[in-house]
């Protein structure tokens, strides 16, 4: 094979790799390459023990054979260069895999680390929420509680004084009764004194006086 066309099968394959390094194809690929290596190897030796056999029929095997060695190692050489190439890339490609599962991992630990991050946030802003609103609870508790307590005192005062009223409308009754009682009293003892004074004058001559309460 000539050097361009290793040339071309070596960026073939780098290609390749570069543009997927796990690819099963590129996989298969290197299977058949080698294969293919294997078989040309093979056939290659077999023919060369064809030819160094007729070289031992020959008056002049050695020369014969001298001048099948050399492009007999040149076409080993040639196959041996072609797994050498691909060995190469077959270590180019596991490390690129290597690093590419590497990379996922530390990619999957920093998400991670992300989402850790993230939930600490998101408790430290929940509880600061909660915080705040056990506040506006307290605050709001606290405020219906004073509110509650002036209502209370406020219908307290009102109860209180209608109490009062109450006692002193009573009060005012009473006094009223016994003023009346007082005057009813008063109007008798005047009724009283001015019959006693009637029946110690004796009988009234001409006409009679009007009885005034």
């Amino acid at each position: 094979m000539k050097y361009s066309c290793l040339l071309a099968l070596w960026l073939g394959l780098i290609g390749i790799a570069g543009a997927q390094p796990s690819d099963d194809a590129g996989r298969s690929d290197r299977a058949s390459d080698r294969a293919r290596i294997a078989a040309e190897r093979q056939k290659l030796e077999a023919d060369f023990k064809v030819a160094e056999a007729i070289c031992f029929r020959q008056f002049f095997a050695n020369a014969c054979r001298d001048k099948l060695r050399p492009p007999y190692i040149a076409a080993l050489a040639d196959l041996r260069r072609q797994e050498i190439l691909i060995n190469e890339l077959e270590r180019k490609i596991s490390a690129a895999e290597q690093l590419l599962k590497t990379e996922e991992k530390l990619n999957v630990q920093r998400q991670q680390q992300v989402d850790q991050a993230l939930k600490v946030e998101q408790d430290a802003a929940t509880q600061t929420e909660r915080s705040q609103q056990r506040e506006v609870d307290q605050g709001n508790a606290a405020e219906q509680a004073e509110s509650n307590k002036a209502s209370m005192g406020t219908r307290l005062e009102s109860s209180q004084s209608k109490a009062a009223e109450s006692v002193t409308k009573r009060e005012q009754a009473a006094a009223n009764v016994e003023a009346m009682r007082l005057r009813q009293a008063q109007a008798a003892k005047n009724r009283a004194e001015r019959e006693q004074r009637l029946r110690e004058d004796g009988p009234p001559t001409g006409k009679s006086l009007r009885a005034y309460p």
